[in-house]
């Protein structure tokens, strides 16, 4: 609906190529879960959304790169956005999403940092997801794309069960994460992530309602 606002989910989609060291046997990081993961989530909730019916707002899905060299891909998007950013009333960012197991709750990444959280809580419970409570998940919050459209004045979040479980979350950075050991040789957990896109798009439909979510007067 012309002036109604935009949803935006992101995901990026690059990683490091080379970065082991001879004699090393692979020396690609490949980046499975960080971030061919949330990749791999953004083009479902992307398809699944777009079957469904219309929404008020254009809902956008954008595939960063050099988000490993310093989020710049994102802050490219904001310097020369295809829609004024006034418009996006919503943005949603999905990194390393492939961690977590089914049943997990989900952890919000930018809790208390946004005025997005009630209606967030408001899916949750039509949807009967549980969202761990505190801001632990907010460690996390300069390490992902949302970090920097929200320097940008764009309302972004991470809501994943992957940052719902910290010590698991700590365990893959200290293992596989940046490493070539983050490929489909190893087994991924996806039970989580399996989870998470369907709650993704019905967070697209909620947000994309005008009825629910009114566009912000800045």
């Amino acid at each position: 609906r012309p002036g109604a606002g935009a949803v935006l989910f992101v995901a990026h989609c690059d990683h490091f190529g080379v970065c082991g060291v001879p004699p090393a046997e692979e020396v690609i990081c490949r980046g499975a879960v960080d971030n061919a993961s949330g990749v791999a989530a953004l083009t479902e909730i992307a398809r699944r959304l777009v079957r469904g019916p219309r929404p008020d707002r254009d809902i956008y899905f954008l595939a960063t790169t050099a988000e490993e060299l310093g989020l710049l891909g994102a802050h490219a998007f904001a310097e020369n956005p295809p829609l004024p950013l006034k418009q996006i009333v919503a943005a949603f960012n999905i990194d390393t999403i492939a961690l977590a197991p089914a049943g997990s709750p989900l952890a919000i990444v930018g809790k208390g940092m946004t005025k997005l959280d009630n209606d967030i809580a408001a899916v949750a419970r039509r949807e009967k997801r549980k969202i761990v409570e505190g801001e632990a998940a907010n460690a996390y919050v300069r390490r992902q794309d949302g970090w920097a459209l929200m320097q940008h004045d764009i309302p972004t979040v991470m809501v994943s069960s992957a940052y719902s479980d910290i010590p698991k979350l700590e365990a893959f950075f200290e293992g596989p994460y940046h490493r070539p050991a983050d490929n489909l040789t190893r087994q991924i957990e996806l039970g989580g992530a399996s989870e998470d896109v369907p709650f993704h798009v019905a967070m697209g439909r909620w947000f994309g309602d005008a009825g629910k979510v009114r566009l912000p007067v800045k």
